[in-house]
């Protein structure tokens, strides 16, 4: 049975416990596209720096302003989600998009989110999906009677509120399969699992860009601990060979001395040796 947070449960706020809890990973800037009457940022501002909301609906704003009046970190707006709203690019460390991703353009949609996200920040969907294969279908057929069963105890409970359905809401246009092809093309490592009632989950987070000179640093030092290891020295001991060749080498400049002192107390050859090809290296 799903878990529920507030005192209110419905289709999507059954996801709101998920979506919290990644949230509550970064406790930083949330930005809530779509979010409707604001139940969603309510709970995000708990374990959050802050939680903006926008929504094209200006009824669901005018709700979310009731709902969230009197928490200090939160602020709703009537918007799309354009690029004419002002959002600062690398300004959010978590953007949750329930039930909304449907309206929009996927690909730009997509795009835009990851030109708002902070690197190291994650993109939390829960979407609907057009059923366009058996998969679908059968979830789609399985999820009446459970759908119906959560009602009814919700209900029971006291609990069941409807989600907000804004006046400009469309139904999904397209499929699973949509989405995971957006994915694999601007999303590269996103988790996406189907889900009953025509939903999925998806979950993605921005890679964290290093720069080119700490590549270089660490690349350089996991090089020479790895050589270390290996000669089985560890680092603080690279001194030893060091010193090793420093007196390798005055021994034998003294070897060398004496070879010549040597030769010159000797009388000279009576025929002229062919040179040591050794012997000059070292001298």
């Amino acid at each position: 049975m799903p878990a529920d947070v507030g005192g209110e449960w419905n289709r999507d706020a059954a996801y709101h416990p998920w979506i919290q809890r990644i949230a509550a990973e970064h406790a930083g800037d949330v930005l809530d596209v779509g979010c409707g009457d604001g139940l969603l940022a309510l709970r995000l501002a708990a374990v959050s720096r802050s939680v903006v909301g926008i929504d094209r609906d200006a009824a669901a704003i005018a709700e979310a302003h009731k709902r969230l009046r009197m928490v200090a970190n939160t602020d709703v707006a009537v918007s799309e989600f354009g690029t004419e709203w002002g959002l600062t690019p690398d300004s959010y460390d978590v953007i949750t998009m329930v039930s909304v991703l449907h309206e929009l353009p996927l690909l730009p949609t997509l795009e835009r989110v990851v030109e708002l996200l902070k690197p190291g920040g994650t993109l939390i969907v829960v979407g609907e999906a057009e059923p366009t294969t058996l998969i679908d279908r059968a979830l789609e057929l399985i999820s009446v009677p459970y759908a119906w069963a959560l009602q009814t105890f919700y209900t029971w409970r006291g609990m069941y509120r409807p989600e907000f359905v804004s006046e400009q809401s469309v139904a999904p246009t397209y499929s699973y399969a949509d989405v995971m092809d957006a994915a694999a093309e601007l999303l590269p490592g996103a988790e996406l699992h189907r889900g009953l009632l025509r939903r999925y989950r998806l979950r993605w987070s921005k890679p964290v860009e290093v720069a080119a000179g700490e590549v270089d640093l660490a690349a350089m030092t996991a090089a020479t601990s790895g050589r270390a290891t290996a000669a089985g020295h560890p680092s603080s001991t690279r001194t030893t060979p060091l010193c090793s060749t420093a007196t390798t080498s005055t021994s034998s400049h003294t070897s060398s001395t004496r070879r010549a002192r040597s030769r010159r107390s000797s009388p000279a050859p009576t025929r002229a040796a062919a040179p040591d090809p050794a012997a000059s290296s070292l001298d």
